[in-house]
């Protein structure tokens, strides 16, 4: 086995490059196995497949970079789940992998073989596990396998795999809240502990940041608005403030259950955010704070607000991961919250 992170990247760098030629292979030989597929799906089945394997290979890949089988077994389990809606059987993408053994060992070294080929019969393995037993999670939510899937694509920086399994999450009717919540929160929490574990590089921590705020945008566009409108909301960060997907999260969730939002990002100047909440005339500012670094600057906001509006001044909300260890900090400074997580503001502000 591969025993440094060196090792596996120089390996996975290996595979992406030659998953043309493996998935080319591959698709062949599925075709040549079941001759009635060319008259059922024809050329583009033949595209189809060829693009399927790309993807294959390009999460075994990804699996290896970040290290345990565990993470292609996951991945198996959520494309068997993903096949199966669509009424392709287990044992289609068990024969697919089982083939991809093959043409791997064509392209790589004896010992990268080996390697690979734990990889690959952990995924094997997986395609027919129980999906109760495969996806059990102690909170039981229902995104459990796609969250630790698209957390392993985030972390070996594979945008494209992310969105597809955000548009799978989708297809399959998952609310946009619960894919903010079980997924991209779930999924960038365990970001930043292997960011400060030292497991992780500052450039991983920023790739799979960035991949995530890309996803939230791809849903953006798809969220359907409430037809009640509850009033005006600035949601904003402080000066100091660098994490801004939380408060992201939140001004697209209040947006679509029937606030007029403005988002204005993270580290902002009090001056600004004040300019922006009287153009507004918003009827509530939210706070978000993940740093508890950072609060006395929103002691520092929350005063300016009021002593400038005064009467005209919104209700304060104050939310974020920094109020985990300071839930009084809100009553201290005349606010409401904290809220920690996104349902618990929609449940707050959209009662």
């Amino acid at each position: 086995m591969l025993e440094s992170a060196s090792e596996r990247v120089r390996l996975a760098q290996k595979l992406v490059s030659a998953k043309q030629i493996i998935a080319q292979a591959t698709t062949d030989e599925l075709f040549h196995n079941h001759p009635e597929w060319a008259d059922r799906y024809g050329e583009r089945g033949r595209q189809f497949c060829t693009a399927d394997v790309c993807f294959h290979v390009q999460f075994l890949a990804g699996a290896i970079e970040a290290g345990p089988p565990e993470a292609f077994g996951d991945y198996s389990r959520w494309a068997a789940r993903m096949l199966g809606a669509r009424g392709i059987p287990a044992h289609t993408l068990e024969e697919n992998l089982a083939q991809l053994e093959k043409h791997v060992s064509m392209v790589l070294l004896p010992e990268e073989c080996k390697a690979v080929l734990a990889f690959l019969a952990r995924g094997r393995e997986a395609c027919t596990e129980p999906e109760a037993a495969s996806d059990a999670t102690p909170s039981g939510d229902s995104l459990g396998l796609t969250s630790r899937v698209f957390l392993a694509a985030i972390l070996s920086g594979q945008r494209q795999a992310a969105i597809n399994i955000i548009e799978e999450a989708l297809r399959a009717g998952q609310s946009h809240v619960d894919i903010y919540v079980n997924v991209f929160a779930q999924s960038l929490h365990r970001v930043g502990e292997l960011w400060e574990l030292n497991k992780i590089s500052v450039a991983q921590e920023h790739i799979a940041t960035a991949i995530t705020q890309y996803a939230i945008a791809l849903i953006y566009p798809r969220l359907v608005p409430t037809g009640v409108h509850r009033g005006n909301m600035v949601v904003t960060g402080v000066s100091g403030e660098l994490h801004q997907i939380g408060a992201n999260l939140v001004a697209d969730a209040m947006e679509s259950s029937g606030w007029t939002v403005r988002f204005l990002g993270t580290n902002l100047p009090h001056s600004s955010v004040l300019a922006t909440v009287e153009e507004h005339s918003a009827n509530v500012l939210c706070i978000s704070t993940t740093i508890m670094a950072n609060l006395p600057s929103v002691g520092e906001l929350v005063g300016v607000v009021r002593s400038k509006l005064g009467e005209r001044a919104p209700e304060i909300v104050l939310g974020g991961g920094a109020y985990r260890l300071a839930p009084q900090f809100a009553t201290e400074v005349g606010a409401t919250g904290p809220f920690i997580d996104l349902r618990q503001a929609l449940g707050m502000l959209c009662a």
